[in-house]
């Protein structure tokens, strides 16, 4: 072995870039000026060959839901839990009432429009024997710049989310911990 053999590479290594479909319990991303952990995947199975991911990000100080979903192209948004009365007040009595949601609802003085109503099973990665059935409705407001989703896991527990689309490429530095 010369002395410059000690410089060459091993052909054998492999260096990998992982993108936020490889997203694991423990990697660490940054995104928006943060490093963020993931603390937790969950799974989704919204039926006819529709399958989504979402990861619970921590940066310490924040957290938010990344949601990844492929149909022909990866769609990605981030979202932070809200107080569903702060959509409106009778909300759940509506959606109990109707069993579905409204067609629009109005928060902080926009509209949103109802584009998705799904019915799926929601299972968290690692947890292989406990999934939950949910519906979600997904809202859109017309600039189509902010989401809303609302889900309802049984007959009276809801959970809203406030979001808005995002690209893959404003995830970087994406590395297992």
């Amino acid at each position: 072995m010369g002395i410059f053999d000690f410089f060459k590479k091993d052909k054998s290594e492999s260096i990998v870039d992982f993108t936020v479909n490889d997203l694991k319990k423990g990697f660490m991303v940054d995104y928006f000026i943060k490093t963020w952990e993931v603390k937790s995947v969950y799974l989704y199975d919204w039926g006819n060959n529709s399958y989504a991911r979402e990861c619970f990000l921590d940066s310490g100080d924040e957290s938010l839901y990344l949601y990844i979903e492929e149909d022909d192209e990866l769609i990605c948004s981030v979202w932070k839990k809200m107080d569903l009365l702060d959509i409106q007040s009778n909300i759940m009595e509506s959606i109990i009432a109707n069993d579905d949601a409204p067609g629009t609802i109005n928060y902080n003085n926009s509209i949103f429009t109802k584009i998705d109503s799904s019915m799926g099973h929601c299972i968290e990665e690692g947890e292989e024997e406990e999934y939950d059935e949910l519906i979600n409705w997904t809202y859109q407001n017309r600039d189509n710049k902010e989401l809303i989703s609302i889900s309802r896991v049984g007959e009276e527990e809801f959970e809203a989310s406030h979001g808005s689309y995002v690209k893959e490429y404003e995830f970087s530095n994406i590395l297992p911990k």
